[in-house]
């Protein structure tokens, strides 16, 4: 697989896509690192550092740090949103995780592709916000969220809740998705977090190496 000049690299095809550390290397990304071993937690004094292990299996990691960088990826024809950065690693010549931020303006667009692309999430996790018509984040939810996806609740004092998805949540062709649907003052922004299981499983990716306790991903993990 190769881009041609103008094309950009869709990260919505990681898992059909070949040739993958030529074709990253030959877009000149202004950042690029190598990372040799997995990572792993070790005790030292009384912290506890994540500390690579040099095991002979290499990664590349490149960081998407300007915006010429971010021009060269899109999502299914979702550009990744200007100047939030955004992270990829390669190894075995495979997209083993990605990081982006998409364009905001289409953050229930880019949900609905998810949906259509993936099927019903393997996880919602919710957050809740106290329900009152006239506050600004609850106007926000129940304009943009499917009536489906949101409830009202009481707690124990009757004061009302609107309980709405935060983080969506697909195990799917070897890879895990998680979407972050952020409410801002008076718009939404995103999170796309894409990790191969066999990543998460060797603990490859820092942030997400120490999957037995990781509180939404440990499910997948396997020893």
């Amino acid at each position: 697989m190769s881009c041609q000049e103008g094309d950009k690299f869709d990260l919505s095809k990681i898992d059909d896509k070949t040739e993958v550390s030529k074709t990253l290397n030959s877009l000149n990304i202004s950042d690029v690192q190598t990372q040799n071993g997995y990572w792993e937690l070790v005790k030292k004094g009384e912290k506890v550092e994540a500390v690579l292990q040099d095991n002979g299996n290499i990664s590349t990691v490149y960081s998407l740090k300007d915006e010429q960088d971010q021009k060269l990826f899109n999502f299914d024809n979702f550009n990744i949103e200007k100047n939030t950065g955004g992270k990829i690693v390669e190894n075995s010549n495979k997209i083993v995780f990605v990081n982006i931020v998409l364009e905001n303006i289409e953050t229930f667009n880019v949900l609905k592709k998810l949906k259509e692309k993936l099927g019903n999430p393997d996880q919602i996790i919710n957050d809740s916000v106290f329900y009152n018509e006239e506050d600004d984040k609850v106007k926000l939810v129940l304009k943009n969220y499917e009536k489906n996806d949101i409830k009202i609740k009481k707690d124990e004092f009757e004061d009302e809740y609107l309980i709405y998805p935060l983080h969506y949540v697909w195990n799917i062709n070897g890879y895990i998705y998680k979407y972050t649907l952020f409410i801002n003052e008076a718009s939404f922004s995103n999170d796309l977090v894409i990790i191969s299981n066999k990543a998460f499983n060797e603990k490859l990716i820092f942030g997400y190496h120490n999957p037995k306790e990781d509180s939404i991903f440990k499910k997948y993990y396997n020893e």
